[in-house]
């Protein structure tokens, strides 16, 4: 950017072009015909210096900000990977396996109004229901799921979890069907 601003050229031809990002003929083309060249193949393709700059520093402030964004991100994941990391590291020292289970990529993405409805969130209280025909170990995974899909909708959605807990006048099910209230009410409550 720094030599662009110093050149002295009002406009820069395809060679130049080619020099001063060290590129080939064709790319060096496809860049001019992205900042906006001018003129034909008699007189040559030109490009503005000052157009040029200007789509030089969006792109180098659009590529930073993609760049500080997933730089972000891995940082993220790092902190949570080491999070996870030392609670199995921890378990596995007390001689405790942690419990696997498969989750689908839409319980990672769930908020409060996508749980089941054996999952039900009233002031005071939540209550996980597992089917009774499931025994032992599926019973016991399947609660780890219903937890666990619980805890990722509260992190993605905790105005929702925090309202359904302070709300003492009635009981909604993450399906939307109420309980302790009457009948006449709830159609009010569907509208």
């Amino acid at each position: 950017m720094a030599v662009l601003r110093k050149m002295k050229a009002r406009q820069l031809d395809r060679p130049a072009i080619e020099e001063l990002f060290q590129l080939q003929r064709r790319a060096a083309i496809d860049l001019m015909n992205k900042v906006g060249r001018t003129g034909d193949r008699v007189s040559g393709f030109l490009v503005d210096r000052t157009s040029l700059l200007s789509w030089v520093e969006r792109v180098a402030k659009e590529e930073s900000w993609q760049l500080s964004r997933r730089q972000a991100t891995n940082e993220e994941l790092s902190r949570s990977m080491s999070e996870i990391q030392a609670v199995r590291n921890a378990m596995a020292q007390q001689g405790r396996n942690p419990v696997s289970f498969p989750m689908v990529d839409e319980a990672l993405s769930a908020d409060i109004a996508s749980l089941p409805s054996n999952i039900t969130i009233t002031p005071g209280l939540i209550t996980v229901e597992v089917s009774s025909e499931l025994t032992g170990d599926e019973a016991a995974i399947a609660a780890c799921q219903l937890l666990y899909k619980l805890g990722i909708a509260i992190n993605n959605d905790f105005n929702s979890f925090s309202a359904r807990l302070r709300d003492d006048s009635l009981t909604v099910k993450s399906d939307g069907n109420c309980s302790n209230i009457p009948d006449f009410q709830k159609d009010f409550l569907h509208s």
